[in-house]
């Protein structure tokens, strides 16, 4: 921070005098107008939507009623209509206001006749009632949630005397839709029907209703559309269908058949026609007993029998035997009658069936295999089993099948191959190039953040280094200085005692010599300066009286010692 500034203050003093005061004019000159802005938008008051979306007439009397109450505004017009801001502080008693004088008039709806005054023609009042029913139209519109503005015109025939001669009526509607909406099939219906039920003898194929991009909403031939289209979804699902059931087929005969042959030997194409008919069959057979074995459903047994005398029925059969009035031949006998009779009705099998086909069963399936290679009839033969059982053919459905033996030209399928082949390798080559790139990246990333790691955990290590040297740096000061300082103390203290020796030496040495001199009395000696002044007294003595001795003794010692 103070090399900071200290830079700064080198390059402010390399500046002349001139360029100084030009930097510190801009400053203040900036900063003026910075506060005077701040003050202007501080002051300024907020302004908000009074109106929206107005006309220019409505707007126009807004603004003249704003100018007379001396209220500030401003005024936004876009394709939409106009906005009046105003300050947030006046907004509700301004519309309160306005709506006590009548503004913004709008849409005029009945209303229009409040007013009616006297001598008004019957055009007057058709237009009046037009223009009064397109307002309430236009209003009712505008309720809807995604409408944000509308406008309704009418358009109402003359009568006519003749039937023939009479106009239908019509009207066409304008929406402005609000942002990010849209108005749905049946919300449109509902506005048409709206129109609709409010005019007399207007049609719903006779409204228009566009949006602001000029798009018609409604169209007359919508429900037919609805129709064309359904029936478009229907055949397009078929179609799906069957292209799923052929490339089942053919998938399937197409797997064997290189698993088999070996891939690439084979050719298979597969042609499947549908039945997408809807079928309800109720069908009901009778079929006979096989033998008498069968459940009795119903037995009747008659005997008769006569014996006595009686008129036995006789005579010629027909019509001669059966005419009155001639004497019959007497046939009265003694006769004897007997009859039997058995009837047994037995139960029949009996099968009721109600068959319902769902669409989508094969009506009709054709398959064509191609073989690369040089076969005889009988694998041709084999082939065309085998392909059969698995394609599902049924002949008497009227499927067909063929398997011809021919060389096939693979110049393009191995010319194809070999470019697949390379643009694999390119591929692979650019994979391996971009893995080689993203691990490279990777481990630059890794090396950097290990090295950072290795960095920060070094410039730590050093830190503690640095603290650990510095704090046995301060120890070692800190012993030196203690040891500096009991060093002292101690050289005081011995200092003192050696001023203290050297006192006691001097003041013994002078007590000595007071005491040799006899300055001193005996009476005020101690017992041990006493002691040694007669022995000092006796070795003088001695030397005085026997000098050779006493220097024998002396050089005796003295050898004794080395």
């Amino acid at each position: 921070m103070a090399n900071w500034r200290e830079r700064l203050r080198e390059l402010w003093n390399r500046y002349q005098n001139r360029r100084k005061y030009i930097i510190i004019g801009a400053v203040v000159v900036l900063a003026l107008a910075f506060a005077g802005i701040s003050f202007w938008y501080g002051s300024k008051p907020e302004y908000v939507p009074l109106y929206t979306n107005l006309e220019t007439k409505d707007a126009g009397d807004v603004v003249n009623s704003l100018k007379e109450s001396g209220v500030p505004y401003e005024l936004v017009e876009d394709k939409k209509g106009a906005t009046i801001l105003v300050p947030v502080t006046q907004v509700h008693d301004l519309r309160l206001e306005l709506a006590s004088a009548g503004l913004p008039r709008g849409n005029k709806g009945f209303e229009l006749f409040d007013d009616s005054k006297l001598g008004v023609t019957e055009f007057q009042n058709k237009v009046n009632y037009l223009q009064a029913l397109q307002g309430e139209l236009t209003r009712t519109i505008e309720h809807l949630g995604s409408v944000d503005k509308a406008r309704v015109h009418i358009v109402l025939p003359e009568d006519s005397l003749y039937k023939k001669n009479e106009k239908p009526a019509t009207a066409s509607i304008l929406l402005m839709l609000k942002p990010e909406t849209k108005l749905t099939t049946p919300e449109v219906k509902g506005i048409v029907n709206l129109v609709s039920h409010s005019v007399q003898g207007l049609a719903p194929e006779n409204i228009t209703i566009v949006d602001e991009q000029g798009t018609i909403l409604n169209k007359s031939d919508e429900d037919g559309i609805e129709q064309q289209n359904a029936q478009n979804l229907r055949t397009l699902n078929q179609i799906e269908m069957t292209k799923k059931v052929r490339d089942h087929i053919q998938q399937n005969i197409q797997t064997m058949l290189d698993k088999t042959l070996g891939e690439g030997n084979a050719f298979v194409r597969v042609s499947v026609e549908l039945d997408f008919d809807d079928r309800k069959i109720d069908r009901q057979t009778f079929t006979p007993v096989v033998d008498e074995s069968g459940i009795i459903r119903s037995q009747q047994d008659i005997s008769e029998s006569y014996n006595g005398e009686s008129n036995m029925p006789g005579g010629p059969a027909g019509v001669q035997a059966n005419i009155p009035g001639y004497v019959a031949e007497d046939r009265s006998a003694n006769a004897e009658y007997e009859r039997k009779e058995s009837t047994r009705n037995y139960e029949i099998n009996e099968e009721n069936q109600k068959i319902i086909a769902s669409p989508g069963s094969i009506r009709r399936l054709t398959v064509a295999v191609l073989v690369n290679d040089t076969i005889t009839e009988l694998q041709q033969e084999g082939l065309l089993r085998a392909v059969s059982s698995a394609a599902g053919i049924n002949e008497e459905r009227g499927d067909t099948i063929s398997v011809e033996p021919m060389p096939f030209n693979t110049d393009l399928a191995d010319q194809r191959a070999e470019e697949a082949r390379l643009e694999q390798l390119r591929k692979d080559r650019i994979l391996y190039t971009e893995i080689a790139a993203m691990i490279l990246l990777a481990a630059l990333l890794i090396g950097g953040f290990l090295m950072y790691r290795w960095k920060k955990r070094k410039e730590r290590q050093d830190e503690i280094e640095r603290q650990l040297a510095a704090e046995r740096k301060a120890k070692e000061e800190a012993r030196q200085a203690e040891e500096a300082k009991r060093r002292a103390e101690e050289a005081e203290r011995l200092a003192a005692v050696q001023a203290l020796a050297a006192q006691q030496a001097a003041e013994a040495e002078q007590r000595g010599n007071d005491i040799d001199n006899n300055a001193i009395p005996e009476e005020n000696l101690t017992e041990e300066e006493r002691q040694q002044l007669h022995e000092k007294q006796a070795i003088l003595k001695l030397i005085d009286e026997k000098p050779a001795e006493v220097a024998m003794l002396v050089k005796t010692w003295l050898t004794t010692d080395e």
